[in-house]
């Protein structure tokens, strides 16, 4: 079905220039722009039918009888943070693809998000090893840049993420979670105690324990103090979570708790039947909602498979196969694959991870030159 997007922006060179794109890219998708508030005032004011209205925030305001409250309307703004908080905001400034990536996530709907502004996404399979950890590190590492706070959480019961972070203090989740049973009032000291931040993933994380046996205690109370625990530190936008592909208690409380699930699979037959028994078991027991799930095939060779069995009838996105990983035991050639991380980037904005600010450095050299935004500006 076709779409509707009304651009609403005084300077006439960024709405032609932005409309030109668009209509290049998405011929299905009509396009209005407009540079005045009263010409844009009267085509609200006649109730003509539009799927996303996307403005600069001056004029949102200027019009904010028919702006305020209005899921459809999406401000354009120099930098995230300064709309409000009343609509969606995208970056005005950046390269054409972002800004093309953003608008076609806004009108794939909003995204139910926690109330504390902090989402969890977790990634889940039916199956071992689907290559849930590298998926993990990489969406951690590409939100990172996009400018989110991340928490990179490995709930594997065999995990052996510490060739990558090191070996750290083994004990710290089950000491944490002890913390914040005695004492749960005192959530941010105990992380601060406890958390460690990874420069080159741009995360905050958890050493990993070097017994099984911490993982295998999580129950569901616990698993939900821990990351109501995370959430209320205020410290981070963005949980992934990193379990492993067991079928317990805690592993359905955690699907209920996080915002949205990416659940991993190989195309193959056995991988779709388990995903699809599993599945059916959990909407049995739980109050899981199949919306926030994104059914993703990892390590592909070709296209989906025409077998796969599980909802909407081919998966989400398609992540691909890099053989040179097979031996792999150094963090950055997990993180250095094109193909690798431009699927991640798709699904980054299927997710609607978008970008929240400026990369920090980019923005320093912007204020010192003034070349970051002339840059932007001219980008197609």
């Amino acid at each position: 079905m076709a779409k509707r997007v009304i651009l609403a922006m005084r300077q006439h060179e960024y709405v032609a220039k932005l409309a030109q794109y668009l209509r290049e890219e998405e011929p299905a998708w009509a396009i209005s722009a407009f540079t005045h508030e009263e010409a844009l005032h009267r085509e609200l004011q006649n109730g003509r039918v539009f799927d996303v209205w996307i403005a600069e925030l001056a004029m949102l305001l200027e019009l904010s009888e028919f702006s305020s409250g209005n899921s459809k309307a999406v401000a354009l703004v120099e930098e995230i943070g300064t709309g409000r908080g009343e609509w969606l905001e995208i970056q005005q400034y950046q390269p054409l693809p972002a800004l093309l990536a953003h608008i076609r996530s806004a009108l794939a709907g909003p995204v139910s998000v926690s109330p504390s502004g902090c989402r969890i996404v977790s990634l889940f399979s039916a199956s071992g090893g689907a290559g849930k950890t590298t998926a993990a590190l990489n969406l951690v590492r590409q939100a990172g840049e996009r400018g989110f706070r991340t928490f990179y959480l490995n709930l594997e019961t065999l995990n052996a993420t510490a060739s990558f972070f090191g070996k750290g203090e083994p004990d710290s989740l089950s000491r944490l979670l002890y913390s914040l049973q005695a004492h749960p009032d005192n959530g941010v000291e105990h992380f601060e105690r406890f958390c460690r931040h990874h420069s080159q993933l741009r995360t905050h994380y958890i050493d990993a324990p070097d017994h099984p046996g911490e993982r295998l205690a999580l129950t569901p109370i616990l698993l939900e103090s821990l990351l109501e625990g995370l959430r209320s530190t205020g410290r981070f936008d963005l949980i992934i979570i990193d379990p492993d592909s067991g079928a317990g208690d805690w592993h359905m409380k955690l699907l209920d708790l996080s915002d949205q699930v990416v659940w991993l699979t190989a195309d193959d037959a056995q991988s779709f039947a388990k995903a699809d028994k599993l599945l059916r078991y959990w909407q049995g027991q739980s109050s899981m909602k199949l919306d926030k799930v994104l059914f993703v095939m990892n390590r592909a060779r070709h296209e989906a498979s025409r077998q796969c069995t599980l909802p909407g009838g081919s998966p989400a996105a398609i992540l691909p196969y890099i053989p040179e990983w097979k031996t792999v035991d150094q963090l950055g050639r997990l993180l250095g694959s094109p193909a690798f991380c431009g699927a991640i980037d798709m699904l980054l904005d299927q997710l609607n991870i978008v970008i929240r600010a400026p990369n920090a450095g980019r923005r320093k050299e912007g204020e010192h030159n003034g070349t970051d935004r002339a840059h932007v500006r001219g980008t197609g």
